[in-house]
């Protein structure tokens, strides 16, 4: 956790977009949108992703609490959520396994209930770039990286070619721009990166970070 400060407690009511699995079965990240039009993507602690496979559907109505913790060194937001209420009343399509219940009301800490901000129209930092973002989507999605000397010296050249090849690897080619750019005013923290149009902002980011930051980013394409 070094690489982060700033965290807060949150809570979080909407309905599911979307979900991202790892190996298959376990969900890692979910995607939701608040009555105010707001999108979240929310990372699933692991004590819990097992559980949630054939729980959490697109149109089911959920609660999230957790942490929000800031990056120190680009200011981008993650979301992590240790409890997950599911409405499984009219919101449902089809009704939540009752044995379930246990396992998603436990939560592995304790949480003061803080409601993240309802700004309409804004796009949070924490959000999906995809076309189910109805308010953000009307600009192609692009992924800036600085091609400045410095940058390069510290592996622009490599994270472009990660970047390639993860958006190739998802079938996002042609839904993602990559646009090598001038300064983006951080070299001395390179490489930097921009993922756009939500103005996720990365600096020292690895290649080998790449494939983890587009499945948070960017839909998984089956």
């Amino acid at each position: 956790m070094s690489k982060f400060k700033h965290q807060k407690k949150f809570s979080l009511s909407g309905k599911v977009q979307e979900v991202t699995l790892k190996d298959g079965y376990k969900v890692k990240y979910v995607h939701v949108e608040t009555p105010a039009g707001n999108n979240y993507v929310v990372k699933v602690a692991k004590g819990l992703r097992r559980n949630f496979s054939s729980v959490l559907i697109p149109g089911l109505g959920v609660k999230m609490t957790g942490e929000m913790t800031v990056c120190k060194k680009t200011g981008e937001e993650e979301l992590k959520a240790y409890k997950i209420i599911p409405d499984c009343s009219k919101n449902a399509a089809e009704p939540c396994p009752n044995q379930t219940w246990g396992l998603l009301e436990k939560s592995s800490s304790q949480v003061t209930e803080l409601k993240l901000p309802e700004t309409e129209g804004i796009c949070s930092k924490s959000q999906k770039v995809t076309g189910a973002n109805a308010k953000c989507a009307g600009k192609k999605a692009q992924i800036l990286v600085c091609q400045k000397s410095d940058c390069q010296k510290r592996g622009a050249g490599k994270v472009c070619q990660a970047l390639s090849e993860a958006l190739s690897d998802r079938g996002l080619e042609d839904q993602v721009t990559i646009k090598k750019t001038g300064c983006l005013k951080k070299c001395k923290a390179g490489p930097n990166m921009i993922i756009m149009p939500n103005k996720a902002k990365y600096s020292r980011i690895s290649s080998t970070e790449i494939p983890e930051v587009i499945e948070k980013h960017f839909a998984l394409e089956a």
